[in-house]
């Protein structure tokens, strides 16, 4: 056999070797893949269910209510947690609040808001409209800002009400105004509580005189 026919022969004998190699490679790749599929549809098939009540349950939550990975554990956190934060949220919309501290309970008991009117617990009743809101940065006095006096925000939203007479303009004496007649209210709403301050003045502003103000109580939901 000569030198020229022993060299192609060696060439075909490599390149049949590559296909081998190339072939068998190929061969272990689709094996592999397929492995690999239906290990994903196990997968796929198990935590699709789990993961589609997870999304059921986000998208009822509230705009902002769950955050990240943090909302989920909560809501897991056991079945009592739950109803508790539901019947939170249902007494803070009938608005039923209870008072957060002695000054509070001392003097006003509880707290109802029925539509415009704020009921206490020690019988007052407050009939009233809304004026405006203030920030916090704002003088409810000559020198005294709803910011200090409440510890709030500069830019806390302060909503102002005016309270109405009872009948025929006549001006309703109130007990938490000392026996005298109210005339605007001022609530700091601060998540589950309520900071309530009460004037004999239906003007609040710098040049409200500080003796206008009968007092301040907190109050928080049931």
């Amino acid at each position: 056999m000569s030198a020229a026919t022993t060299r192609p022969q060696t060439a075909v004998k490599r390149l049949a070797g590559a296909l081998s190699f190339v072939c068998l490679v190929l061969f272990l790749l689709a094996v592999e893949q397929k492995d690999t599929v239906a290990a994903w549809e196990t997968l796929r098939d198990g935590a699709g269910p789990a993961a589609r009540r997870a999304a059921d349950w986000a998208g009822r939550l509230p705009s902002g209510a769950a955050k990240g990975i943090g909302g989920l554990r909560s809501a897991g956190a056991g079945a009592d947690r739950p109803r508790a934060a539901a019947a939170r949220s249902a007494a803070i919309l009938r608005g039923e609040y209870d008072p957060a501290d002695e000054a509070a309970r001392a003097a006003a008991g509880s707290l109802a808001f029925l539509g415009a009117e704020l009921r206490f617990g020690n019988g007052d009743v407050l009939r009233t409209r809304p004026l405006r809101i203030a920030a916090g940065r704002e003088s409810f006095a000559a020198g005294q800002t709803f910011a200090a006096r409440l510890d709030a925000p500069a830019d806390a939203q302060i909503e102002l009400r005016e309270v109405l007479a009872p009948s025929r303009g006549r001006a309703g004496a109130v007990r938490l105004c000392g026996g005298e007649a109210a005339g605007a209210v001022a609530l700091l709403h601060r998540r589950d509580r309520v900071e309530l301050m009460l004037f004999r003045s239906r003007t609040i502003g710098a040049q409200t005189p500080p003796a206008a103000l009968c007092g301040v109580w907190r109050f928080r939901a049931r």
